[in-house]
């Protein structure tokens, strides 16, 4: 072989290499590119995700945005409604010491909120409660984490700073947390010495007015009672009046003076039982109405008794003996005439008209002690115990007294007219033995002359 076909077969050769080495880096550039092509495309793909990803954090952080501006507005409408609130509101832990308080709160208590805040809200409560208080404090705790614990309520009282103690109602509720587990406590308390007294004055005024409806109804029974007895008991009188009258006009001039004067005397007697019925129903009336008043004035009583005695015996007929005693200090006693003339009329007429006819009637009054104490005494009939602690109530009427002639208010106008002197009456009796009323009566050291 010549040199110039090695030389042929050597170009050749190169240009086989040359040509080898081309297809190789085209090969190599075409992975290169596919390469690139395809970490572009995982690029793109990852941009785009995180594109989408930064979207969704946008979005979320709008929500979050959103949530934030809703929770501060909550918070401020839960703080607006929080110090609104017109009763004391306040916040503590399950031990009661204050962790919020509201305006009305530090007006309640009439302290800053700066010294209510970490305070126990046991520091406010009297002492006399104080125990009581932590004990139900202990009982809230205790009983809270029971899932239908309701509000507790009661009431309590508070010493504010600096000005008088308060009544408060008080209302808590329990705060927990996810786990159902007590955290603290809600309080709400509200001064009610207002409504309290409000109250009271609702009672008293419902109170008063029932027992006015009693009183009426009282009244009404006894003007009915008044009007029945009064009729029946006057009929009598009236009815003696009128024949002992119609006979002396008709045969007083065929009369010898004694029969005459023995129809006159049953006349004054009549007249007299009249006027004692009306001063006992025109007693018990203002009595009723409240217009019933004492007026004392210096009296001498020995003087006073005397003279009630010379009219008592006219209308008696001399039928009893009487026997009367008078001890009394020089000083002029201050007494109500016309109440002591109720007392002593009505206790004597009573003697005279429960004693057997012949029999002898005692009477005395004596003074001591700024006290004048009368004394009537009889041997008449007596009084069953079973009627004399009711002897004093009106129209009531011994249970052995059916047959005598009266009203049962005599008595009754008695106990009175010793009540409103300030004084006392005793009553002692057996039946078939007879009956001493002893009345006790102090001077009255405002006189009304």
């Amino acid at each position: 072989m010549n040199l110039e076909d090695l030389t042929l077969q050597l170009e050749n050769m190169r240009q086989r290499v040359t040509l080898l080495q081309c297809q190789s880096e085209q090969q190599k550039a075409q992975e290169d590119i596919e390469l690139v092509t395809a970490v572009f495309k995982e690029v793109h793909l990852a941009l785009e995700e995180l594109q989408i990803a930064n979207e969704e954090l946008h979005q979320q952080n709008e929500e979050l945005f959103n949530a934030q501006q809703d929770l501060v507005a909550q918070r401020q409408r839960y703080q607006e409604l929080f110090e609104e609130v017109p009763d004391a509101y306040f916040v503590t832990d399950t031990e009661g010491v204050i962790q919020e308080a509201n305006l009305a709160a530090t007006t309640l208590l009439n302290i800053s909120k700066s010294f209510l805040l970490g305070k126990p809200i046991g520091i406010f409560v009297l002492e006399k409660e104080l125990i009581a208080f932590h004990l139900k404090l202990t009982h809230l705790g205790d009983h809270a984490e029971i899932p239908d614990w309701k509000m507790q309520e009661w009431e309590v009282n508070l010493r504010p700073f600096n000005t008088t103690p308060i009544i408060a109602a008080v209302k808590v509720v329990a705060i927990r947390n996810q786990y159902s587990k007590l955290v603290g406590l809600r309080w709400l308390l509200r001064d009610i010495r207002e409504s309290k007294r409000t109250q009271a004055k609702l009672q008293w005024a419902e109170e008063a007015m029932r027992q006015a409806l009693i009183q009426e109804k009282q009244f009404s029974e006894l003007k009915s009672r008044l009007i029945t007895i009064t009729s029946h008991e006057f009929r009598t009188p009236l009815a003696t009046i009128h024949s002992s009258a119609e006979l002396l006009e008709y045969y007083r001039h065929l009369w010898t003076k004694e029969r005459q004067q023995t129809h006159l005397r049953r006349i004054q007697t009549s007249v007299m039982h009249m006027t004692q019925l009306l001063n006992d129903v025109l007693v018990l009336s203002q009595d009723e109405t409240g217009s019933l008043e004492l007026n004392p004035t210096p009296l001498n009583l020995v003087e006073f008794c005397r003279d009630l005695l010379e009219e008592l015996e006219q209308s008696d007929r001399s039928q009893h003996a009487i026997a009367f005693c008078g001890e009394c200090q020089s000083t002029p006693a201050n007494l109500d005439a016309k109440l002591l003339r109720q007392i002593l009329s009505n206790l004597f007429s009573n003697c005279l008209k429960y004693s057997p006819i012949g029999s002898t009637v005692k009477f005395s009054v004596t003074t001591a002690n700024d006290q004048a104490i009368f004394q009537t005494q009889d041997f008449g009939i007596g009084i069953p115990p079973s009627d004399i602690e009711h002897i004093f109530e009106p129209f009531h009427r011994a249970s052995n007294a059916d047959n005598i002639p009266g009203m049962g208010l005599g008595m009754s106008i008695v106990k009175q007219a010793v009540d409103l002197h300030g004084g006392e009456i005793i009553v002692e009796s057996a039946i078939g033995a007879g009956t001493t009323f002893t009345v006790i009566l102090p001077f009255s050291r405002n006189l009304h002359v």
